[in-house]
């Protein structure tokens, strides 16, 4: 089967961040505003009360070739002191790294407050300029009320993190 999907942008990300100091906010994120296009402002009737939203985007920056790219290693850890070659190679739908063939993106975001089609939000991993194709309201009944991963993955939330 072959589909071929279009989507537009309901929004735009803007951060006052480098692209550098973003991916140096990890764990974390930092404070920006989700631009919602005045087209689809009535689409946030309601998600005021809210505290955190699930952010849909793409990631407008990952080029072809890194849309090739199915195995990666958790390389953010390198920076905490751990060696690149003690990372497991995983594949990429197990991870969060951008580099993927369909970059799209999921940010779990904190909402702080809502101005008109303006959505200040804390907490993003996103880009200045990232294009948000959703947004949806985190509710209880969307998280598990247990999950389960492999020891690999273990082994790398043990890493003592600043």
């Amino acid at each position: 089967m072959n589909y071929e999907i279009n989507v537009k942008p309901i929004g735009i990300i803007h951060v006052e961040y480098s692209d550098e100091e973003i991916k140096n906010a990890w764990p974390g994120g930092v404070e920006g505003v989700i631009e919602v296009f005045p087209e689809y402002e009535e689409g946030l009737e309601g998600i005021d009360g809210f505290s955190h939203l699930l952010v849909i985007v793409w990631l407008h920056k990952v080029t072809m070739e890194q849309r090739k790219v199915l195995r990666i290693r958790h390389r953010r850890l390198v920076r905490y002191g751990v060696p690149l070659s003690e990372l497991p190679e995983v594949g990429v739908f197990c991870s969060d790294s951008p580099h993927r063939p369909n970059p799209i993106g999921i940010d779990i975001v904190k909402l702080l407050r809502r101005d008109g089609r303006f959505l200040y939000v804390e907490g993003l991993d996103l880009f200045d300029g990232t294009p948000v194709l959703d947004i949806r309201a985190l509710t209880p009944d969307m998280m598990p009320r247990k999950i389960s991963v492999p020891n690999w993955y273990i082994r790398l939330r043990e890493v003592d993190l600043p």
